[in-house]
C-alpha cells in the first residue's frame, strides 16, 4: 500500500521527490517557489479548501490521478504583449478577471485574444463576456501600462492521468492545403496555429515536435517581447535555443500545420526545469558554430537570422534544421532579415538555415532584407566558434561592395526603394580577403516557379539577361529577355504539367536549373 504524504500546514518546498501519494488537506497551504519542483509517483489530491500555489517557473509532475485545484501564477515581466497558455484546466476569464489581474482595456474590448487562423487575425475579448481558457490553446495577453509587468493566475485541475492513459492533451489543427509556404504566401497566416503548454511542468521543444512530426513543421515560434519579434525554435539543432528549448508552464507559441488532424501534448514529455537546464526565461544563447546576422533600421528593435554549420546536413532543406521566418499573427514584417537555400531554392525565407561544416569557401548564402524605401539599414554579425581562418563578408551586389563583419565592422546603406526579397545581398565565408576585384561571380542564381504561370529568377542584379525553357525532349518552349533587378518575375505561357530546363544567360555566364510545372 502506498504511503500518503498529508500536508496540514503552510510550507515552502524545494525539489520534493514524493515517492508516494500527495494529499493537501482542507485549510492547508502548499507554495512551490520559482525554480522548485515536486514529483508525485502516485496520486495527487488537493481538498476543496486547500491552497496549492506554484510560483512562475515552478513545476509539479503527477504520475497518477489528479484531484482538486492548484493555482499557477505566471509572471509577465513587462506590459508588452505575451503569448500565454493555461497550465491547468477550468480557469474562467471575464470582467472580474480582467480587473483582478490588470489586463489592458480599450473601448468595449480587453487585451485577451485567441488567434483566428482562417483570417490571420485576433479575436479580442469583449466587455461582459464570460469565457473559459482552453487547455492546449495559446492566448495573446497584455497588461495595463506598467513597465514592471505583473502576474496572471490560473486556478484549476492538472490535466490528464499519466498512470492510466497517457493520453495527453489534444489540439485540432487548422489546415488549408492551398496555403503552403512559398515566396509569395509565406507571410499569410492560414496554416498558423497558436497553441500552448497545458501542464504545470516544462516540455522540451524537440520531443513535442517529434511527437507531432506528421502534422506540423519541425519548428515552433515564440514571441520575444524584448526584441519585438518572433523567434523560431527548430527540432534537430541541439542547443538550448532550439531542440533543447524548454517550453515553460504558461507559455504559448505558434506552430504551422502541414496536414490536417490533431497535435498532442504527451504527459510523458513533462520535465522539471533542472532536467532541461537554464532558467525560467523565454530566450536562450546559441553555443554551436553559427553566424547570426542582425539588421537595424534605427528603431528600437533589431531583427536577426541564423546560419548554423553542422554535421550531416545538406545545402538544401533538412527537416528539423531549417526554420522559416514567422508570418502569422496578422502583422506582416516591415523589417526582417533572412536567408534562402543554396540548393532546391523555392523562395522560402528562413530565419534559421543549417549548412555543412565543411567547404566554407564554396558556400555563398543569399540574404534577403525586408525594409522600406529611405530606411538606413545596418547589418552586423555575431559569430560563434567559426574556424580561426574564416573571414565573414556581406556582399552588396547593387553597390558592388564587400564589408567584413568579423572584425566588428558593420555594413550600412540607405535604401532607395522598398526591399522585400533576396538577390542583392550575399553572405561569404572565406579565408581570403574579398574585394570586387578578386571574387568570382559564384553567387547562386535561384530559379523557381511561384505559380504555374510565373517564373522567379533571383540573383541577376543588373544588365540584360536571356531566359529560355526546354521540355524534357530538348524542344524550346519559351524564350525572352529581361533586365536584372535582383529578383525578377517572368510571365510564362500556358505550359503542360511536367519537368522543364530553364537556362538563364548574361554577360557573367550561363545557369541551368530544373523546374516543375504542376
Amino acid at each position: 500500500m502506498k504511503k500518503v504524504l498529508v500536508l496540514f500546514f503552510i510550507a515552502f518546498y524545494y525539489n520534493i521527490a514524493a515517492q508516494t501519494n500527495l494529499k493537501v488537506k482542507n485549510s492547508s497551504s502548499l507554495t512551490v517557489l520559482e525554480g522548485s519542483n515536486i514529483d508525485v509517483s502516485g496520486d495527487f489530491e488537493s481538498e476543496s479548501s486547500a491552497n496549492v500555489v506554484l510560483k512562475s517557473g515552478a513545476s509539479i509532475i503527477v504520475n497518477g490521478s489528479k484531484t482538486g485545484n492548484i493555482t499557477y501564477r505566471r509572471n509577465l515581466p513587462t506590459d508588452e504583449y505575451f503569448l500565454v497558455s493555461p497550465p491547468v484546466f477550468g480557469q474562467s476569464y471575464n470582467d472580474t478577471y480582467v480587473n483582478d489581474y490588470n489586463i489592458d482595456e480599450a473601448t468595449n474590448i480587453n487585451a485577451i485574444a485567441t488567434y483566428i487562423s482562417s483570417t490571420n487575425n485576433w479575436d479580442w475579448m469583449s466587455d461582459g463576456e464570460n469565457l473559459t481558457f482552453t487547455s492546449g490553446v495559446g492566448y495573446n495577453v497584455k497588461l495595463e501600462n506598467n513597465e514592471n509587468g505583473g502576474e496572471l493566475s490560473f486556478t484549476g485541475e492538472i490535466a490528464g492521468d499519466l498512470e492510466t492513459q497517457n493520453g495527453g492533451v489534444n489540439f485540432t489543427l487548422i489546415y488549408d492545403p492551398n496555403s503552403e509556404p512559398d515566396g509569395d504566401d509565406q507571410y499569410l497566416g492560414y496554416n498558423w496555429n497558436l497553441v500552448g503548454n497545458p501542464y504545470p511542468a516544462y516540455i522540451k521543444n524537440s520531443e513535442f515536435l517529434t511527437s507531432n512530426s506528421s502534422n506540423i513543421l519541425a519548428t515552433i515560434w515564440t514571441w520575444n517581447s524584448v526584441a519585438g519579434t518572433y523567434e523560431d525554435r527548430v527540432s534537430n539543432i541541439s542547443d538550448s535555443g532550439n531542440g533543447n528549448f524548454p517550453i515553460a508552464p504558461g507559455q504559448g507559441f505558434f506552430v504551422r500545420s502541414s496536414a490536417s488532424g490533431n497535435i498532442n501534448f504527451p504527459e510523458a514529455d513533462q520535465y522539471h526545469q533542472i532536467e532541461i537546464g537554464g532558467s525560467d526565461t523565454f530566450e536562450r544563447t546559441t553555443p554551436l558554430t553559427s553566424i547570426k546576422l542582425i539588421i537595424n533600421n534605427g528603431s528600437s528593435y533589431n531583427r536577426h537570422c541564423d546560419v548554423y554549420y553542422l554535421d550531416n546536413v545538406t545545402l538544401g532543406f533538412d527537416y528539423g534544421y531549417e526554420g522559416q521566418i514567422f508570418g502569422g499573427g496578422g502583422n506582416p514584417n516591415s523589417l526582417a532579415i533572412y536567408t534562402q537555400l543554396l540548393e532546391d531554392n523555392e523562395g522560402v525565407n528562413y530565419q534559421t538555415q543549417s549548412l555543412p561544416n565543411t567547404n566554407y569557401e564554396g558556400m555563398v548564402v543569399p540574404v534577403g532584407v525586408d525594409a522600406l524605401a529611405n530606411d538606413e539599414i545596418t547589418i552586423s554579425a555575431e559569430l560563434n566558434n567559426l574556424p580561426a581562418n574564416i573571414k565573414v563578408f556581406i556582399e552588396d551586389k547593387l553597390e558592388n561592395t564587400f564589408t567584413r563583419l568579423d572584425e566588428t565592422s558593420n555594413f550600412s546603406t540607405t535604401l532607395s526603394t522598398n526591399s522585400n526579397s533576396t538577390g542583392r545581398f550575399y553572405l561569404h565565408t572565406t579565408s581570403a580577403s574579398l574585394s570586387t576585384g578578386n571574387v568570382l561571380d559564384n553567387n547562386p542564381v535561384s530559379i523557381f516557379t511561384t505559380t504555374r504561370d510565373n517564373l522567379r529568377i533571383v540573383g541577376v542584379q543588373s544588365g540584360t539577361a536571356n531566359v529560355q525553357m526546354f521540355n524534357i525532349l530538348g524542344k524550346q518552349v519559351f524564350n525572352t529577355s529581361f533586365e536584372g533587378s535582383g529578383s525578377n518575375n517572368i510571365n510564362l505561357p500556358v505550359l503542360s504539367s511536367g519537368v522543364y530546363i530553364v537556362q538563364v544567360k548574361n554577360e557573367s555566364g550561363t545557369v541551368n536549373k530544373k523546374v516543375v510545372i504542376e
